[in-house]
Parts: structure tokens; C-alpha cells; sequence
């Protein structure tokens, strides 16, 4: 079977969503384990900073005691406390929504041979691909660790995490189907 494709740049990133969203748990730990440890040194900087702050301070709190308890000093507490955990929630929101995308999307319109025409001719046996930048390769089958599927994408996942990115957007669904058919015969899907 040999089909044609160009990959758009919404392709692309339809593609790096579809291999986060089907990670490994051993990937997903490794980041709740880094965040789970980001928060901690949080923590003990934030313990350390009101500790060093008491010791500096402790002959003006027995003056102003009386005057502690009153509401401006409760809302100071607060942002001291919350402010911390506030900022690095908005980082880590806009690295995973904005930042990354936004990524993707340069190095989509800075490699040329992405935005080329792809002619890739599928086998029981093989996967041979041709981009008008220049490149083409032969593979067997054994260098993919498995498929996955997703909106008129399909990515041939190799065993190191990286893709190969399949665009299903122009094929008619008969040629869907016998794409299907090799890549199930050949590959496990995840």
C-alpha cells in the first residue's frame, strides 16, 4: 500500500497530545515525583524563611501582639503562605498549556522536511518513506515498539518514545482500513 501526505501543522500537534496522553505510568511517576519533590524544597525554603524571620523579629512581635490578631496581619500570613504555591501552580500551567505548544509549533515551522510532501508505501514486511526534503529510509517492523491511532493521525511509536507520524486525513476509509490491517498484523496497538 503506498499513499501521499502532507503534515499540518494542527496534525502535528493532534500527534504530540496523542503520544502524552498515552504515555507510560513510568513517565507519569517521574513527574509527580519531580513536582512531588519541587513542592517539598518549597516547603522547607518557605519553613527555614518564616523561622529566620521569627528569630529577626521576636522583641517587635512581644511589642505588637495586641495589634497581630487584627485582619490586615491575617492577610499577610496568607500571601505569605499561599503566594508560593500560587506562582508555582501558574508555571507549571503554563509550561504544559502554552509553553510546550507554542514549542511544537516552532519547530514545525523551522524543519522543512515536516512541512514536505511524505510518499510512504506500507508492507506486510516493511515501511519505506520519501519527503521531498531529501529524505528516505527503509525500516522493518522490529525498530517500532507499537501504534497508536487518533484523529486522522497514526503514529508509529519507536521504542524510544519517539514517532513517526502517519496522516490519515486524505485516505479514503478503504485504505484506512488496510492500513489498519498491516499495522495490527505487524505491531501491537496502544
Amino acid at each position: 500500500m503506498e499513499f501521499s501526505y502532507r503534515i499540518s501543522e494542527a496534525e502535528y500537534l493532534r500527534a504530540a497530545k496523542l503520544q502524552l496522553k498515552g504515555g507510560s505510568r513510568a513517565r507519569l511517576l517521574k513527574l509527580v515525583l519531580i513536582w512531588g519533590l519541587i513542592l517539598v524544597c518549597l516547603v522547607v525554603l518557605l519553613g527555614i524563611y518564616h523561622k529566620s524571620k521569627q528569630t529577626n523579629e521576636a522583641p517587635a512581635v512581644q511589642q505588637e501582639s495586641a495589634e497581630a490578631v487584627g485582619p490586615d496581619h491575617l492577610a499577610d500570613r496568607l500571601v505569605e503562605n499561599v503566594l508560593p504555591f500560587t506562582v508555582l501552580a501558574g508555571v507549571w500551567i503554563f509550561i504544559m498549556f502554552k509553553w510546550m505548544p507554542m514549542r511544537l509549533q516552532r519547530v514545525y515551522r523551522k524543519d522543512p522536511s515536516m512541512q514536505g510532501q511524505y510518499t510512504v508505501s506500507v508492507t506486510p514486511e516493511s515501511v519505506a518513506t520519501q519527503n521531498t526534503a531529501g529524505t528516505s529510509s527503509k525500516t522493518g517492523w522490529n525498530i517500532y515498539n507499537y501504534w497508536r491511532e487518533g484523529k486522522d493521525v497514526i503514529l508509529l511509536v519507536f521504542h524510544s518514545g519517539s514517532y513517526f507520524l502517519l496522516s490519515l486525513r486524505e485516505l479514503p476509509d478503504a485504505q484506512r482500513d488496510e492500513l489498519r490491517g498491516i499495522l495490527t498484523a505487524a505491531l501491537p496497538k496502544k
